[in-house]
């Protein structure tokens, strides 16, 4: 009876984590390696400090985050890339924090993304399986359901499989328990961060790696623009 007395409050404590740590102006952030260079580009989400790192100098581990609610326990395993910036006074210690976070197959997320780094530094691209291309963006609400068709599709393959419609007291409570702790609140943060941006590298670092937003041309006959 007490924790239900709380269940109100909930949304009101969500909000205010939301809102204080700045959630709602930065949903994240990348890193950026260059093989020219060697070095690796990092801004801590909701900051503007650029960090350079020595990729040479790169200490990596397989991070373990241990996550305990009410539907049970779980744990996270980011890669974490930890180097040097010298350029800051003193030189301080820079932990990056990147890659498929391994919510069910341990570190073998970080183990592989780290193997994938590591071959496009020592060969480039041309080794390396291509990268999906970007979906188009959708609207807010097509953003906020599509957690909800991942979860659809995925319980479909798995009863596709032999003898999937035999294991169904199984595969579907644990389906459902999937939906509420990972569909669920993927699909309120597609809602509530639709037009937050990424932290933004500097210009200069842009154009360095190639991600460098060329302006299209404007063309106007009588006045009147056309898109190009």
């Amino acid at each position: 009876m007490d924790i239900a007395l709380y269940i109100p409050l909930l949304p009101a404590i969500i909000s205010l984590f939301y809102f204080a740590g700045g959630a709602h102006r930065s949903r994240g952030g990348f890193i950026r390696i260059h093989r020219e260079t060697r070095k690796l580009y990092f801004i801590y989400p909701r900051q503007k400090r650029l960090h350079v790192l020595d990729w040479d100098q790169l200490e990596v581990l397989a991070g373990f985050i241990p996550i305990v609610s009410a539907s049970g326990y779980a744990s996270r395993h980011p890669l974490y890339l930890i180097g040097i910036d010298y350029s800051m006074d003193p030189p301080t210690e820079i932990c990056a924090a990147c890659g498929n976070l391994g919510l069910f197959d341990g570190d073998r997320s970080a183990r592989s993304l780290w193997s994938y780094l590591q071959v496009f530094m020592e060969r480039g691209p041309d080794d390396l399986p291509r990268p999906a291309p970007i979906p188009p963006r959708q609207s807010r609400w097509q953003s906020t359901l599509q957690p909800y068709r991942d979860w659809r599709a995925g319980l479909r393959r798995t009863l596709a499989k032999p003898y999937g419609l035999l294991k169904t007291p199984i595969t579907i409570p644990l389906w459902l328990g999937w939906l509420l702790i990972n569909a669920f609140p993927d699909s309120v943060e597609a809602f509530i961060q639709y037009n937050v941006p990424y932290t933004q590298f500097p210009k200069e670092i842009d154009r360095l790696c190639g991600f460098e937003v060329k302006r299209k041309p404007v063309i106007r006959v009588d006045g009147e623009r056309i898109d190009p």
